[in-house]
């Protein structure tokens, strides 16, 4: 079940956190059909369910709450969905149980807030306005003090039939599911207003700083260089999706094997290339090198390098050949491994394809389209792929070391490694 409504929407004083405090509450506050039982989701859905490591997430945009039944029996299915109708009306918020749930979130939050001020810096400098920098997810001031009554009517302006979205993946019969989903919820009304959800930041590519770095001293060791771009559209025929899928997928592939032949020996993970196309609108392509002690001078000249070569006499045939040959068989493993998926994975991707008006595209039809459709990018195409994605975006080079706490201008100096590195590959 996803409701649509994050961090983005506490918008009014007091606020801050209580989205992600309310996901919390789900599992321990009594509801009107069990007012005085603080376990009573639990209790009941339990035994019909398997362990997971989480059962529900906050982000910006949404919460997600998910459960794997042991069975496909339809009364167990209508018992998890009166529990879900509960979930999003029922709630009663008692006051033990609120203040129980207030310091586990202050607890969660507290133990990721390092790596949390680390990536809210990156973000700042290279998505300048996103969501991820305007929106302090991580911000849950308010918990501590809240009051029942702020909490229920966040709750209730957020969770309401236009917000909510149920998923069910499995061995079920479509109708039948369909129609236990309409007994629960059909006849869940709105109650006041409708609600104007809050406009999605968006990227300013006037703000994107051209360097940035991160002196922390319990911070990590990488130097990236990212292109910031619009996102792609996600709308459109189910061939086109498939087909900017493959190409991005194509090229990562390529682009990570001239990385790994480059660095002979280091362990996985160290050097990379990752597309990431946001919800936020915004994609970003980053190339990264995660190296170890003072070296980020030359794993910086070494990733400004590869960008001028793929940028100028770009990869060549047999790099690309041999890319087609290693996505085609990622592809073949994936559709083979399909069978062991989880179905809550698939009820999660489900839910967001549907929220982002795009298609889910299984495993064995991407790979169907890749036999057909890869042997028809040649270098020449690739190549021009990539000039163009690259061009068409707003560059930033970061590295992060704390050893950068010892330079008297760290901006400079990562400027000056910039500028030597681009002479030396004969790119400006």
């Amino acid at each position: 079940m996803r409701n649509e409504g994050g961090f983005i929407e506490e918008q009014r004083p007091g606020e801050r956190g209580l989205t992600h405090l309310i996901e919390h509450l789900v599992f321990v506050s009594p509801t009107l059909n069990a007012p005085n039982d603080l376990h009573y989701l639990p209790k009941i859905g339990l035994p019909l369910t398997f362990p997971a490591p989480s059962a529900g997430t906050t982000s910006w945009r949404e919460t997600n709450y998910f459960v794997s039944t042991k069975t496909t029996r339809t009364a167990d299915l209508d018992t998890l969905l009166r529990l879900f109708r509960e979930v999003a009306t029922d709630l009663t918020f008692r006051s033990d149980a609120v203040d129980d749930q207030r310091a586990d979130v202050m607890r969660e939050m507290a133990g990721r807030k390092p790596g949390n001020v680390i990536y809210a810096d990156y973000i700042a400098d290279v998505a300048p306005g996103s969501p991820t920098d305007v929106i302090d997810g991580q911000n849950s001031d308010d918990v501590p003090t809240a009051s029942v009554e702020t909490i229920r009517a966040l709750y209730r302006r957020l969770y309401r039939p236009e917000n909510m979205m149920v998923v069910i993946v499995g061995n079920v019969d479509p109708t039948t599911a369909k129609a236990l989903i309409a007994q629960r919820f059909g006849s869940w009304k709105s109650i006041g207003s409708p609600v104007v959800h809050v406009p999605v930041p968006r990227l300013r590519y006037d703000r994107i700083a051209p360097i940035s770095f991160s002196a922390l001293p319990q911070g990590r060791r990488t130097a990236l260089i990212t292109v910031a771009m619009p996102t792609l559209s996600s709308r459109g025929s189910k061939r086109s999706q498939m087909d900017a899928e493959l190409m991005d997928r194509l090229a990562i592939r390529a682009v990570n094997n001239r990385l790994a032949r480059a660095q002979p020996g280091s362990p996985s993970g160290k050097v990379g290339m990752f597309i990431e196309n946001g919800e936020q609108g915004h994609r970003l392509i980053m190339l990264w090198d995660n190296f170890t002690g003072d070296a980020w001078q030359p794993a910086l000249v070494d990733l400004k390098r590869t960008t001028c070569g793929l940028g100028t006499a770009g990869l060549s045939a047999d790099e690309w050949d041999r890319a087609r040959r290693d996505l085609i068989q990622e592809l073949e493993q994936i559709t083979g491994d399909m069978g062991h998926a989880k179905n809550v994975e698939l009820a999660k991707d489900l839910s967001h394809a549907i929220a982002a008006d795009r298609k889910l595209i299984a495993p064995s039809a991407l790979l169907r389209r890749a036999r057909i459709w890869l042997p028809t990018i040649d270098a020449s195409t690739g190549n021009a792929w990539w000039r163009q994605q690259w061009q068409s975006g707003h560059e930033h080079v970061r590295v992060e070391a704390p050893e950068l706490a010892r330079v008297v201008d760290p901006r400079q100096a990562i400027r000056t490694a910039l500028d030597a590195a681009s002479s030396r590959a004969s790119c400006h």
